[in-house]
């Protein structure tokens, strides 16, 4: 079973020379230079995670079988390295065969050269530089396929090695989505007009499956697990969470043991769903009537759901496909993924606080997370136990997928950080978000790029990543700020 987290992309690193320049015998040793210049790159973008594989090629035919070397490894992301000038003759049957998206990536050792020694053009030529950057950039776009991006800069100073990691991390995310599964239970919540989706059609934009499962098969499993499944996941709630009494809020309640049994219950059969039709994310939302256990089994799902997008297999409720894969798109890029709404202002500090009543991503939050037991679940049926915590105080993202008026999607994010405060204990996990202008401008702005009531909320600044992620799967990616 795939998950946002349990997989690494395969990247390849084409390093490219001018043949010219060593079989003319200009320049001896500059072949060997720079091949080692594309090594360090590599071994750079290797630091991240994912498998790397490395070719240097200088001319057309070499360039050609690397490109059908990478292909046949099914690779996610090419870097394409502009060692020296190297004419794209050389090298682009190389970049089509390979078949994936394309970073050209060009690097120079030397940070400055005044007051430096005469240098000579054996070395000149063999520490890399600009010159056939733009080359590169435009034979690419003439042939149809333009880079994704680009990275130029010092070797390998931080800015050129973070940009590369980015880099290879949004690949991280792009691969997470290839040949995966989102489940789909239930029905969105009556009148939720901006959760609406085709499923179809998120197959167009991230490559993934739309599968539709039954509550019917949840249910037989919630009532089929043995006492031995049931205690185990007691422990496992236990350990991870701390139980909380009631609190001011009239809709807080005693947690009783039968409600954590229930819970545990209802995750166990959650965790058979999910494995049975190998999911790599769910959403759902299910009424019911009468306290039937269908709805009992719907209303006490997030305990098990917060569990499981804590291992990389995105939930969210009230059926939005949507912030589903914005969740798994923000863990997959490294930084976790809870499911959030807008919630309430604090004026004076230009202050909002953002959260929901779950899933949650409990590897985000600030200390242990809490569960408090709710006599209603605010807005849906039943009763039960409900997680509770704020994020991690420091940097933090809020991304949103959305569709415009004419369905296509895009990304939106905003940066801020999660800051210390009064919040709400009413069983919703809520982080006290600062977004770094007037709240009020910043809600107008987050409203106006079209977005969705719901978001997912991760941990450190990752739009550039989002932006990359963007750049490589053909999404539009709009900031706030």
């Amino acid at each position: 079973m795939k998950t946002s987290i349990s997989e690494k992309a395969r990247i390849g690193v084409m390093s490219v020379g001018h043949c010219e320049y060593w079989e003319w015998n200009q320049f001896p040793g500059m072949r060997e230079s720079l091949t080692v210049m594309g090594r360090e790159i590599a071994d750079c973008i290797a630091e991240t995670g994912v498998e790397v594989l490395f070719e240097f090629v200088d001319n057309r035919e070499a360039s050609y079988e690397a490109g059908l070397r990478f292909k046949a490894q099914n690779i996610d992301l090419l870097f394409l390295h502009i060692t020296t000038y190297a004419a794209s003759g050389r090298w682009v049957q190389g970049v089509l065969a390979a078949g994936c998206p394309v970073v050209v990536v060009g690097s120079q050792r030397w940070k400055d050269t005044s007051g430096v020694r005469d240098i000579n053009a054996d070395e000149a030529n063999g520490v890399g530089g600009p010159c056939g950057f733009p080359e590169a950039y435009h034979a690419l776009m003439r042939v149809g396929h333009k880079p994704a991006g680009l990275v130029f800069g010092i070797h390998i100073d931080d800015r050129f090695r973070n940009d590369l990691h980015e880099w290879a991390k949004a690949a991280n995310a792009v691969h997470a989505f290839k040949g995966v599964a989102f489940g789909f239970m239930g029905h969105t919540y009556e009148g939720m007009l901006d959760m609406n989706f085709d499923p179809t059609s998120i197959t167009k934009v991230v490559g993934s499956h739309v599968k539709m499962v039954e509550m019917c098969e949840l249910v037989d499993y919630v009532e089929k697990c043995t006492d031995e499944e049931i205690a185990s996941k007691v422990e496992e709630i236990k350990n991870n969470f701390e139980l909380m009494p009631p609190s001011y809020e009239r809709m807080t309640v005693p947690i009783q043991e039968e409600d954590i049994r229930w819970s545990a219950r209802v995750a166990v059969g959650l965790d058979k769903l999910v494995e049975n039709n190998n999911l790599s994310g769910l959403v759902y939302y299910y009424c019911g009537e009468n306290d039937s256990i269908y709805e009992r089994t719907a209303s006490n799902l997030i305990i098990g759901n917060s569990l499981m997008t804590t291992k990389g297999i995105a939930m969210a409720g009230e059926a939005d496909m949507k912030t589903c894969l914005a969740m798994y798109l923000t863990s997959a890029l490294g930084c976790g993924g809870s499911f959030s709404e807008l919630c309430f202002m604090a004026f004076d500090y230009n202050h909002v606080a953002v959260g929901h009543d779950g899933p949650h991503d409990i590897r985000i939050s600030e200390g242990k997370p809490m569960i408090r037991g709710l006599g209603f679940m605010h807005g849906k049926k039943g009763h039960g136990i409900s997680v509770e915590f704020p994020l991690k105080f420091g940097p933090i993202s809020m991304v949103a997928l959305t569709q415009d008026e004419r369905c296509n999607f895009k990304l939106v994010y905003a940066e801020g950080k999660s800051v210390d405060g009064w919040l709400a204990k009413q069983g919703n996990s809520m982080t006290r978000a600062d977004f770094g202008m007037d709240i009020r401008d910043f809600i107008c702005k987050w409203v106006e790029a079209g977005v969705t009531h719901h978001a997912a909320l991760a941990v450190g600044h990752c739009g550039t990543m989002v932006e990359k992620f963007g750049k490589l799967m053909g999404i539009s990616v709009e900031k706030i700020c």
